[in-house]
């Protein structure tokens, strides 16, 4: 898959430009200070196969046999990441100049990372715009009820039917763990 071969490619071309530092070839940039993401999961996945009891000799060609697996498309997360990029770069291509900044790279990691296995989720006016296009509001679809800033009046009435719907016991449970004024708005950061 090309997600698995991409992610090998950055790895190899990390560590070889890290060679090139130490050897001298290349300048040390402050972009050379922070593992990179693919580095990250490579070194995540080898570290999982170390703690399955692979043996050493084979935590590289098992790595390699994972990444490049066919049925890594079939892992939510790479899917929901993959189509929210592709949203970008439709619209990129329609024309919008500004580029992603980290806080887009966040939403996206976070939203398809846990969109798969959520009940709800109330994220940012733009990534819920996103999710809300065709064709990617047709090919994710995990049942998840997905609220913003845009339907907040929509995400209230969610709240207050899932409340409705609770049984005693649950609303038992909840006055216990969060306390009897569970119900009144939290508005303040610190009380005085």
């Amino acid at each position: 898959m090309a997600t698995g071969r991409m992610t090998l490619k950055l790895y190899f071309n990390h560590k070889r430009r890290l060679a090139e530092i130490w050897t001298g070839k290349l300048e040390l940039t402050e972009n050379d200070l922070f593992t990179p993401p693919s580095v990250q999961l490579v070194h995540s996945i080898q570290d999982a196969f170390g703690e399955a009891g692979v043996r050493d000799s084979d935590i590289w060609p098992k790595t390699i046999e994972y990444l490049t697996s066919p049925s890594l498309k079939y892992v939510p997360h790479i899917k929901v990441r993959s189509m929210l990029y592709a949203a970008l770069a439709r619209k990129a291509a329609a024309g919008r100049k500004r580029p992603p900044d980290q806080g887009m790279v966040n939403d996206i990691e976070i939203v398809s990372v846990l969109l798969p296995y959520c009940d709800a989720m109330f994220i940012d006016k733009e990534c819920h715009s996103y999710l809300s296009e065709r064709p990617l509001s047709e090919k994710i679809d995990y049942g998840t009820k997905v609220f913003s800033l845009n339907n907040k009046a929509e995400f209230l009435e969610y709240l207050k039917e899932l409340e409705k719907r609770a049984s005693r016991e649950h609303l038992k449970k909840v006055a216990e763990v969060y306390g009897v004024t569970w119900r009144e708005p939290y508005t303040t950061l610190y009380g005085k």
